[in-house]
């Protein structure tokens, strides 16, 4: 058995379809132009309060026009029907936008499944009854792992036939429909191969593998699909790598270049990725000399806004912390943070937080690095000798990766010199 995983779109549903026989098990989601049909009808019916008539419309030209026959279109219709009908009772209900979106969103990844089905036949799955998901106190969703095996087993285990599952979303437990992630169609492509115990992975994107590299590690292409810019999210790789399954990465419209590999084998050579549209926020002060439980404070309060931290760095001294952020999350960080001190004499805020905007993130990877001396002063005196400015650094214990906090400007310079 292989397990894939698709973005599917109507040039490519041919192509998806020939890759597909009685041992795949095809995990698939839309591509970003059906997908921004969905997102237009949600944004005009929810925030413009407005029937979306001509985005429906076109959602349900799009999908008819992918197959034929009796049966296909008239699932098309119930499905397009559904949304309609949903979207129209939103207008006049208070809900998140997020939540309504997640909703329309799975029902758009169900159609392409639908759409693939009916090309290669088999098993249809929706995989919203495969991914339970829970929300922690923060309303943040994870998996639930045990669950989700437990059903991944029970619907798959002994299944005849390509099955074809839409993913990309879960369920809670409340019934709620929520998003999995970024890419979440490839972790469930890899969480069901673990459980299924898939002899191999297979990742189709429209991207040249993972950096064009021909194999990586594990753990490497975990530190490559941390940026913001990797084809998918490292997460997608853990399943596969507790279950020693490796993973092939290939260009879906490309059959001339043969994929990154990724497994416990030898990587090719050490890899450089650059971030940007980040800020740096730096909290310092004699407060946190010595003061138990201050970074869990920080770090608690931010999980707690929703803010995800790309880097940390903390000195020895315990005098400061810097964590980097998406630029469009500051003012959400910087009102955590200030929520935090606001109460405490020893942490006077005119004091103790800078703000850096614009920064960038270059990270130099690779298990080549490990027990190799004067790595860290390659990459250091190299960028120096550019005239580019390290404004803080970081880099891992297990010894796979260096992390650098430059001046946006630098970042693209600095990452063509560390290849």
């Amino acid at each position: 058995m292989i397990v894939k995983s698709f973005v599917l779109k109507q040039r490519t549903l041919a192509k998806i379809a020939s890759l597909c026989n009685e041992s795949t098990v095809a995990v698939v989601r839309p591509g970003k132009k059906i997908e921004g049909l969905f997102r237009d009808a949600v944004r005009k019916t929810v925030v413009e309060k407005k029937q979306a008539f001509e985005e429906i419309v076109a959602i349900r030209e799009h999908f008819c026009s992918m197959a034929t026959g009796e049966d296909y279109l008239q699932k098309v219709d119930e499905t397009v029907d559904t949304v309609a009908t949903y979207l129209r009772e939103a207008m006049y209900v208070q809900a998140a936008t997020y939540a309504i979106e997640d909703y329309v969103l799975a029902k758009c990844s169900r159609l392409c499944a639908l759409a693939l089905y009916h090309q290669v036949g088999g098993t249809l799955l929706d995989g919203t009854q495969l991914m339970i998901c829970r929300q922690d106190a923060h309303g943040n969703q994870h998996f639930d792992w045990a669950a989700s095996k437990a059903q991944i087993s029970a619907r798959c285990t002994g299944v005849k036939g390509p099955i074809v599952i839409a993913g990309g979303y879960g369920m809670l437990d409340s019934g709620y429909v929520v998003r999995v992630g970024k890419d979440g169609a490839h972790m469930m492509a890899s969480l069901i191969a673990a459980v299924l115990e898939a002899q191999s992975i297979e990742f189709h994107i429209e991207a040249p593998g993972v950096g064009g590299i021909p194999a990586m590690t594990y753990d490497e292409a975990a530190h490559y699909c941390a940026s913001a810019n990797a084809p998918f999210s490292s997460s997608a790789i853990w399943p596969a790598k507790n279950a020693g399954i490796p993973i092939l990465v290939k260009n879906i419209e490309d059959e001339n270049f043969e994929g990154t590999i990724i497994s416990t084998g030898s990587s090719h050579k050490t890899g450089v990725i650059a971030d940007k549209d980040l800020n740096l926020i730096t909290v310092y002060g004699t407060g946190l000399l010595g003061r138990v439980g201050m970074s869990g404070g920080i770090f608690s309060c931010l999980a707690a806004a929703g803010v995800n931290v790309r880097f940390i760095a903390q000195t020895s001294s315990e005098y400061s912390i810097s964590f980097a952020i998406q630029e469009a999350q500051k003012d959400c960080a910087l009102e955590a943070i200030r929520s935090l001190f606001q109460d405490n004499p020893l942490l006077p805020l005119d004091d103790v937080v800078v703000l850096n905007q614009a920064v960038g993130i270059v990270t130099v990877f690779g298990s080549r690095m490990r027990n190799l001396p004067g790595t860290s002063g390659a990459v250091f005196s190299k960028l120096g000798a550019a005239g580019i400015n390290i404004i803080a650094s970081a880099q891992g214990g297990e010894e796979l990766s260096i992390s650098l906090v430059l001046n946006e400007a630098d970042t693209d310079r600095a990452a063509q010199l560390l290849q």
